[in-house]
C-alpha cells in the first residue's frame, strides 16, 4: 500500500463473519496506484518519517481532506486475528506484518497498530491474498502496482530500522497476530496520508482518522470471510531484516521443557499445571503452535499486572479455559511450545482460568512489579 497515495496502510483458524452495511461491489478492481511524492531530505536518521510536503498541491489535498466528512454509522470492529500455522511461516508473518507497521507508520505504536488492523483485514477479505506476507507484499514485483509504496520503492534498501524500532514493529505485529484488535479503524481496507487526494477515494467511505493517515472502507455489503491459508511466502526482499526470509532451513530451537532437569520445578508448574490445559503424558516434545486457549505475548511496555491482567481477560473472552502467559523482552518471548528453558525463566506476568465457574488467577514477576497483599509471585 502506499504511503502517499493509497492506502491501506499462534493461535487458531479464522472464525468469524463480519459485514458492514456500506453499494460498491467486492468484486470491483483495485484503484490505480500512483507514486507517492517524494520529500528530499526529510529523514533525520534510520527511524524518522518523511515530512509533509509543503508545496502548494499538497497543502490544497490536505484542506480538501479535512472536508471530507466522517461516514454515518457504526464502526464496526474487526474480529480478533488468530494466527495458527507452523514455527516458520509464523515468523515470516510476523515479519511481514511488522516491515508493514514500520515503512508505513513509522514508530507510533497507535499507528503501526492501525496499518496491521489494515492488513489483517485483508487477508480476510476475497479480493485481497489470504496470507500475511501476500497482502503486504501484493504487486511488488511492478513498480506501478505494489499496495504498499515501501514493496517497491527501494525504501527496504534505502532505510534500515534501528534495533529498537523493529524489535517494537516485531512485538506490535505479534500482538496482532495474537488477537489484539485496533478498534478506531474498524473494517478498513485501504488507507492514504492526507497530503494527497486519490480519485479512488471518491468511491469509498472514511472512516477513521490516525495522525496523518486517512482510512476508508468500500461502499455496499463486505463480507469478511476468507480463511487465512496458512502458508506464507517467502519474501527475498525482507532478507537483511528476517532469518525466516534468507531462503535457509528455518530450525526451531530445542525446547525441551517439561522433561528438562534444568527448569525449575515451579517455573515448571506455572505453565504445565495438570488439567485439560496440560499436554497428555508421554506426548512428545515436539515445537508446535499453542492450542487456541493459550496465549504467549509481549506486554506492552510500561504496563502494570492491573493492565496486563485487562489485556489477559480480553484475550480470553470466551474461552472458560484459558492461560495467558506474558513477557517484557519480545526476544524472549516463544512461538512455540513446548518451550524453552530461557523463555519460562523470563516469564513476566501469567493469567489463568480453569473452568467457567472457577475464579481466574494471575501472579507476576515481584522483581519487577511491585507484589500485592496476596503475595501473588511468580
Amino acid at each position: 500500500m502506499r504511503r502517499a497515495r493509497v492506502g491501506l496502510g499462534a493461535c487458531l483458524a479464522l472464525l468469524a463473519v463480519a459485514t458492514v452495511p456500506v453499494d460498491h461491489p467486492v468484486a470491483s478492481p483495485l484503484p490505480r496506484l500512483t507514486t507517492p511524492p517524494i520529500v528530499r531530505g526529510a529523514f533525520d536518521g534510520p527511524d524518522a518519517m518523511p515530512l509533509p510536503p509543503a508545496d502548494a498541491q499538497s497543502l490544497l489535498a490536505r484542506a480538501f481532506n479535512a472536508q471530507v466528512p466522517m461516514a454515518r454509522g457504526v464502526l464496526v470492529p474487526a474480529q480478533p486475528f488468530y494466527l495458527r500455522t507452523g514455527p516458520e511461516d509464523i515468523a515470516r508473518a510476523t515479519d511481514c506484518l511488522a516491515a508493514a507497521d514500520y515503512y508505513e507508520a513509522g514508530v507510533g505504536i497507535s499507528d503501526q497498530r492501525a496499518v496491521a488492523q489494515v492488513v489483517l483485514n485483508r487477508v480476510r477479505h476475497r479480493a485481497f491474498p489470504s496470507t500475511v506476507c501476500g497482502v503486504v507484499f501484493q504487486g511488488s514485483e511492478r513498480r506501478t502496482g505494489c499496495q504498499f509504496t515501501f514493496t517497491c520503492d527501494g525504501s527496504l534498501l534505502r532505510r534500515t530500522p534501528s534495533a529498537v524500532a523493529w524489535q517494537q514493529a516485531r512485538r506490535v505485529a505479534t500482538e496482532m497476530l495474537l488477537g489484539q484488535v485496533e478498534p478506531i479503524v474498524g473494517l478498513a481496507t485501504h488507507y492514504h496520508t492526507d497530503w494527497v487526494s486519490p480519485a479512488w477515494d471518491r468511491t469509498m467511505d472514511k472512516i477513521a482518522v490516525v495522525r496523518t493517515h486517512l482510512f476508508y472502507r468500500w461502499r455496499g455489503q463486505q463480507i469478511f470471510e476468507m480463511r487465512y491459508s496458512g502458508v506464507e511466502p517467502e519474501i527475498a526482499q525482507l532478507a537483511r531484516l528476517s532469518d525466516a526470509h534468507r531462503g535457509e532451513d528455518f530450525s526451531v530451537p530445542d525446547v525441551e521443557l517439561a522433561a528438562s532437569s534444568a527448569v525449575p520445578a515451579p517455573h515448571i508448574a506455572t505453565i504445565m499445571p495438570t488439567g485439560p490445559l496440560a499436554p497428555p503424558l508421554g506426548a512428545p516434545s515436539v515445537a508446535a503452535p499453542p492450542p487456541s486457549n493459550v496465549f504467549l505475548v509481549t506486554l506492552p511496555a510500561g504496563g502494570s499486572p492491573a493492565s496486563f491482567r485487562a489485556l489477559a481477560e480480553q484475550r480470553c473472552a470466551g474461552v472458560s479455559q484459558c492461560r495467558f502467559i506474558g513477557w517484557t523482552d519480545a526476544a524472549r518471548t516463544p512461538r512455540a511450545l513446548p518451550m524453552p528453558g530461557s523463555a519460562v525463566d523470563a516469564i513476566a506476568f501469567v493469567f489463568e482460568r480453569h473452568s467457567t465457574t472457577a475464579a481466574a488467577s494471575m501472579r507476576w514477576d515481584c522483581a519487577r512489579f511491585a507484589p500485592d497483599a496476596s503475595g501473588r509471585c511468580i
